[in-house]
């Protein structure tokens, strides 16, 4: 079980104001949108995946070049990740969105909503990111009715408008146009995308019988 990666979930929290507007991303990926899916069993049957073995993590990022599904309105860019579980067994599934850019006054984190496929593509989980403060994330447990790959969809959600978090600090979320001020103390909040490498993570857990 890995204990550190280099430039993993500490590094992200160190970024500086590096990231473009998010704005000015989203439009351009509405002006050139990369591969696009209308259903999520399509999109997950033909992109590729990153692997993370049970009991372990493994941390990435959402990008406008990465391909897209289309969920009413919102163009949403996704990744995949993938695991190889056993059948009959307890399984703990969670992604986390960590804050990036978090030491000045743009506090940025991407919302996303996650889709548990089994190893016949079928979906048998949907998993809501719930943003907290800095960072947020959700899981769900499964029992599994089959050995195989299982597959983590995990898709931007390009349809929240700027929320404000934690009383203080304007979390504004990916597809927003413009800024947005802040509810109490007048500091404004950034558009956010899209997340950078390192920025999310998904984590697969073995879950002890009581």
């Amino acid at each position: 079980m890995k204990i550190i990666r280099s430039f993993g979930v500490i590094g992200v929290l160190l970024l500086g104001a590096c990231s473009s507007s998010g704005s000015a991303d989203y439009q351009a990926l509405l002006t050139n949108p990369p591969q696009t899916y209308q259903t999520l069993s399509e999109a997950v049957k033909s992109e590729e995946t990153f692997f993370v073995e049970v009991d372990d993590w493994e941390t990435f990022g959402v990008r406008i070049t990465d391909p897209a599904i289309q969920q009413g309105d919102s163009l949403n860019n996704f990744k995949i990740g993938r695991t190889t579980l056993e059948i009959d067994h307890k399984y703990r599934i969670h992604v986390s969105t960590l804050c990036y850019e978090c030491l000045g006054f743009r506090k940025k984190v991407m919302p996303f909503n996650a889709y548990l496929f089994d190893p016949d593509y079928q979906q048998i989980e949907t998993i809501k990111g719930e943003i907290q403060g800095m960072g947020g994330g959700g899981g769900i447990n499964i029992v599994t009715s089959k050995a195989g790959d299982y597959y983590v969809l995990v898709a931007a959600d390009n349809s929240i408008i700027a929320e404000t978090f934690a009383g203080q600090i304007d979390l504004t979320t990916s597809g927003v146009e413009g800024v947005s001020a802040m509810s109490g103390g007048g500091l404004i909040g950034y558009p956010v995308y899209p997340s950078p490498e390192g920025s999310l993570m998904l984590h697969v857990l073995p879950v002890e019988e009581e």
